[in-house]
């Protein structure tokens, strides 16, 4: 791969410079990312798009001056013009001298380009060595360019401490030598220096424009990082956010596990048993404990009454700490278990398929709805879950049809009636008809009297509206659900961040409520997460570097892991190289968006 992405990013360039490009950042930053090239490290609760500030930045870029010229030789080799002799000068006068000596130096460095073609590459380095020594200290676009190709050579012979070296040298002289960092970057990622690869390669798509390989090359990068960080780590001491366990386990409609009636019966005929100190760790926010006390329960001499429930409970908790073999294999037992309810069974399906979507196995969690909604075809639930998933592949024609039939089976479900809604205003988005979007959102308003207190219906109409760039009406609602679901933390970082989309000045408001989350819930990665990336608006790098250490510190599962990682080593890298550069963020805070965590319900 590496050596692929190598031959990628130099079929565009030679690899000796003779004309030394220097670029203008100007507004080329047009295309800025917050994380660059990480397609295996989304961030899990980015409530953020770029589209505004991408069209503003779009619209007034401008084109990189022209560069001169170069003289070519008659054997192809390009070379430098030679100062010609202005009138008045004599040939003692020191400014003679210096061109004299840059003379001699730039036919110096055409030797060594010659040297270097016949693949003698010490002979090269002997020659760009004489030039570095004949050249003017003044000289410094030229001599950047002699270090420069001279680590070309060392690169030839993988001498790549020597590579990193002269490239070192050169970007001193010249901090936007394009070439000349590509070049070090990929000497660094050779001797596995990848925090300084990754850096380079930040600065290289900064300063010309986000090519597919520089970002392909960074993300290998950003994936050994992350690797190597993970497989450093200690296991988590962290208890799971009590947001993220709440909102995920409401997920599942009539979930026999949440059944108050039967924890009362467990609490009431088995009170010293296992499973009764699973459902009091669980009051007691102690989540982390389930799932060994449900292995208890299953362990015992004489077979638990509750053997169906503790598995259920138990691949739950797996899920929600990223053990997903484990947590498949407990829906199973349960799923092929001839003693289990129907409500089991669905609730152990639809978990199974949720499972797969966490690994990304999006065919497989099809899979499983299909075969979920053949096996139980008056259930309305597993319609709407894979509703929810066809929206968020953007199947949306097969959605409407999974929310309609779920619909036909429950009209009075308000899961499938606003998720149908949600899916309608997708609909009307593609096809560029805001007014059936305007239709979609008023009839969304109409359930809020029902579902003021529904976390799911909250979230989903605000991103909703978000989504269709109604910030005021999104700020509008966020405020009522605030008052009507008090101390929810990702209600909470959702506002601050709709704040700072509609006002940057906001700032100090936005920061308030994201530390008040954080009281809250410590452990919430959403809030983690969020927080991160204002800190970042703000330029304020390292600090969200240590927020995403803190969501790291409370994630269970290797690829949340990996997603967090590679978000701290992308941007502790490219705050260096805007450091560098002396860049700031451009186009102030971006915009909210309706983008939420696949567990949140609302799959976009």
């Amino acid at each position: 791969m590496a050596s692929i992405l190598r031959a990628v990013a130099s079929s565009s360039s030679s690899s000796i410079d003779s004309t030394n490009p220097t670029n203008d950042i100007g507004k080329r930053l047009a295309k800025w990312a917050l994380v660059i090239g990480v397609p295996t490290a989304v961030c899990v609760a980015a409530y953020l798009v770029y589209r505004q500030q991408q069209d503003l930045a779009k619209k007034s870029a401008t084109r990189r001056s022209p560069l001169p010229t170069p003289l070519t030789s008659i054997t192809g080799t390009t070379i430098q013009p030679t100062p010609t002799k202005a009138a008045g000068d004599t040939l003692s006068s020191p400014n003679n001298q210096t061109k004299n000596r840059l003379t001699l130096a730039i036919e110096l460095k055409n030797e060594g380009n010659i040297k270097y073609r016949e693949n003698k590459f010490n002979e090269a380095i002997d020659a760009y060595t004489k030039a570095i020594e004949a050249c003017p200290t003044e000289s410094t676009e030229e001599l950047s360019q002699f270090y420069q190709n001279r680590a070309a050579a060392w690169e030839s012979l993988k001498m790549y401490d020597k590579v990193i070296e002269d490239c070192s040298r050169a970007i001193e002289l010249n901090p936007k030598y394009i070439k000349c960092i590509q070049r070090r970057a990929r000497a660094a990622e050779s001797i596995k220096n990848f925090e300084l690869a990754l850096e380079d390669y930040s600065t290289v798509c900064f300063l010309d424009s986000y090519q597919p390989a520089y970002i392909m090359a960074a993300d290998k990068v950003l994936t050994d990082l992350a690797k190597r960080y993970i497989e450093a780590l200690p296991p988590s001491t962290a208890e799971l956010s009590k947001d993220y366990v709440r909102t995920s386990l409401n997920e599942f409609e009539d979930d026999p596990i949440l059944n108050l009636a039967f924890i009362d019966e467990v609490h009431t005929n088995r009170s010293d048993s296992a499973l009764a100190r699973a459902y009091q760790a669980y009051d007691e926010c102690r989540f982390t404990d389930i799932s060994s006390l449900c292995t208890q329960e299953l362990e015992l001499s004489l077979p638990s009454p509750y053997k169906l429930q503790a598995t259920l409970l138990r691949g739950s908790f797996y899920l929600l700490m990223g053990d997903y073999r484990e947590a498949l294999a407990d829906f199973n037992t349960v799923i092929n278990d001839p003693n289990a309810t129907e409500q089991m069974r669905i609730v152990a399906e639809l978990k199974r398929a949720n499972a797969k979507i966490h690994q990304r196995d999006l065919e497989g969690a099809v899979y499983d709805y299909d075969q979920c909604i053949r096996a139980h075809p008056n259930a309305c639930a597993p319609l709407v879950h894979r509703g929810m998933l066809k929206t968020l592949v953007e199947s949306y024609s097969e959605a409407h049809d999974d929310f309609k039939e779920a619909l036909n089976i429950s009209p009075s479900n308000l899961r499938a009636k606003y998720q149908q809604l949600i899916n309608d205003a997708k609909i009307a988005n593609k096809a560029n008809r805001p007014e059936r979007v305007e239709q979609a959102l008023k009839n969304f308003e109409e359930y809020f009297d029902q579902c003021k207190n529904d976390i799911y219906y909250a979230l989903a109409l605000t991103s909703c509206y978000l989504e269709n760039d109604r910030k005021d009406k999104a700020l509008d609602y966020l405020n009522k659900f605030v008052t009507e679901i008090p101390n929810n933390p990702t209600l909470l970082a959702l506002k601050a961040n709709c704040l700072m989309a509609k006002d940057p000045s906001n700032n100090f408001e936005a920061e308030r409520l994201f530390l008040q989350a954080l009281e809250i819930d410590p452990s919430s990665e959403t809030v983690l997460t969020m927080f991160a990336m204002f800190k970042c608006n703000r330029n304020e790098f390292e600090e969200a570097a240590n927020l995403y250490e803190r969501a790291i510190q409370c994630t269970r599962g290797e690829e949340k892991l990996m997603q967090y990682a590679a978000l701290l080593y992308a941007i502790r890298a490219q705050g260096r190289a805007m450091k560098r550069l002396k860049i700031n963020f451009p186009g102030g805070f971006p915009q909210a968006n309706g983008s939420l965590p696949n567990w949140l319900g609302a799959m976009n």
